[in-house]
């Protein structure tokens, strides 16, 4: 019995061909559903396996990837958290009482005084439109603004302008007369024109007049400064015999008789500080069109 050879018919053996290639993609799948999981076969597989020896490259190279993020992101969030703890605190106590809108103007959410004397330094958070905050040092000066005043004589076709120590930059620079406006009496209670005539008397030594304001409005004398600036054109102010004094920290000498390319080239070489030169530049277009210049 054991000469003589089985003879199994083809449909017998295309039944055992198909039972092994099932059982052998079943094993394939156990297996890579461990690797997948790390080990753990969830009851798919009895065959044990080594993690070591079968964890993919590929989940290795990507696992090392996510942690080389986590811990790239880590120190920014770090890094941010530091430089902005403040205004994270203040942040999370607007957003609880004021929800952001999506087109919600600027708004300040904190300020406050950290250096008071004859100018203060205001610290002021702000969220801005798209919800990021920012927070910023201002410059405020006492008063309700300022005012500066370009002099014109009809007659000679000249200028009255100052020459006059500016402490930030540590130069003595040329300029046109200029001040804070006050509140109370001595401007009537914050007055520009009225602290204009105060500021012409006192550094030039005019009063009198016609005068022209050259803005609709006060104009913002830089990016981060409160004060905000009302410019004049004066033309035939008269010479004040006994003007009102200078402040005590002036050191301005009078300079009459200035023509208008002369000032345009104390422009441009940078002999007059940028509201002096931007209050003449509005004061010169001003004559044009009043005629008195071409």
């Amino acid at each position: 019995m054991f000469g003589t050879p089985l003879r199994l018919g083809r449909p017998v053996l295309f039944l055992i061909v198909f039972f092994l290639v099932n059982i052998f993609v079943v094993v394939a799948k156990n297996n890579h559903d461990h690797d997948v999981v790390g080990g753990t076969n969830h009851g798919r597989s009895s065959f044990p396996v080594n993690q070591q020896t079968v964890l993919s490259p590929t989940i290795k190279r990507v696992d090392t990837e996510y942690s080389i993020n986590q811990q790239q992101q880590q120190e920014t969030n770090e890094t941010n958290n530091k430089d902005n703890d403040d205004a994270s605190f203040l942040l999370a106590a607007a957003n609880k009482n004021n929800p952001i809108e999506e087109e919600e103007e600027h708004e300040i959410i904190h300020s406050e005084v950290v250096y008071s004397r004859w100018r203060k330094v205001i610290r002021r958070v702000v969220r801005m439109p798209k919800g990021n905050i920012v927070d910023y040092d201002i410059v405020d000066q006492q008063g309700a603004g300022a005012v500066i005043i370009f002099a014109w004589d009809t007659k000679t076709k000249t200028a009255t302008l100052v020459r006059e120590y500016n402490p930030g930059c540590h130069r003595v620079l040329g300029g046109l007369a200029a001040g804070l406006v006050e509140h109370g009496e001595k401007h009537e209670g914050g007055d520009p024109l009225v602290a204009a005539h105060h500021e012409l008397e006192e550094e030039c030594h005019l009063g009198g007049g016609i005068w022209h304001r050259l803005t609709t409005r006060p104009i913002a004398m830089d990016k981060y400064v409160v004060t905000e600036i009302t410019a004049y054109l004066v033309l035939d102010a008269q010479h004040v015999p006994n003007p009102k004094p200078l402040d005590a920290e002036e050191d301005i000498e009078i300079v009459r008789g200035v023509t208008v390319p002369e000032i345009l080239e104390m422009i441009r070489q940078g002999d007059m500080n940028l509201v002096g030169a931007w209050a003449s530049l509005l004061a010169i277009e001003k004559l044009r069109d009043l005629g008195e210049i071409q």
